[in-house]
């Protein structure tokens, strides 16, 4: 991906053994990926690369912040998020014949970069909860848009009378049974 070079890793110079990669990564990292649903964070990611003979370990390190939307209220917050992941590289004659696994990425050994910019968008993306209420605190009532619940309310009140009114077609049929 273009701009997004300081995420290549050239593992071909780098000694055997443990190499660490710090990153901060804000809302310019995620304008590169199309149709994010992050657009601003601050984010920190410590990558612990282990560099061995015919495979690296990747241990990705994940805490900050992203700016999201209540799932309630669409009040914007900023969702506290962290994660621990990690994805190993295996080194293949000829990769195209080996499929990749969940954690199990193959290249191969002509390569002489790693870019772990998609890793990051996919780790960071899976640190967000599916359910985001931000607008609740442990132990206190939820600090939502009093008017957006106003809404919600009187909607669900209006469909619900509407539900009651309505007789589905497909039991009204059935009440002739009786007879």
């Amino acid at each position: 991906m273009k701009g997004l070079r300081e995420f290549e890793i050239p593992f071909i110079g780098l000694k055997l053994g443990i190499h660490k990669f710090n990153y901060d990564i804000d809302g310019k990292f995620f304008s590169h990926f199309e149709d994010s649903l992050v657009q601003d964070c601050k984010v920190h990611v410590r990558l612990e690369f282990e560099k061995r003979e015919t495979f690296f370990t990747l241990n990705f390190f994940i805490d900050g912040s992203v700016k999201t939307e209540c799932d309630r209220c669409l009040e914007p917050f900023n969702k506290e998020i962290f994660g621990d992941y990690t994805c190993y590289i295996k080194l293949t004659e000829d990769p195209s014949k080996i499929s990749d696994e969940d954690e199990v990425i193959y290249i191969g050994r002509d390569e002489t970069i790693i870019d772990v910019s998609q890793l990051i968008y996919e780790y960071i993306n899976l640190c967000l909860p599916m359910q985001k209420l931000g607008c609740e605190k442990p132990g206190e009532e939820p600090q939502c848009n009093k008017e957006v619940l106003k809404h919600i309310a009187n909607a669900n009140a209006v469909a619900s009378e509407k539900k009651q009114d309505e007789v589905d077609p497909r039991w009204a049929a059935l009440k002739n049974l009786k007879k």
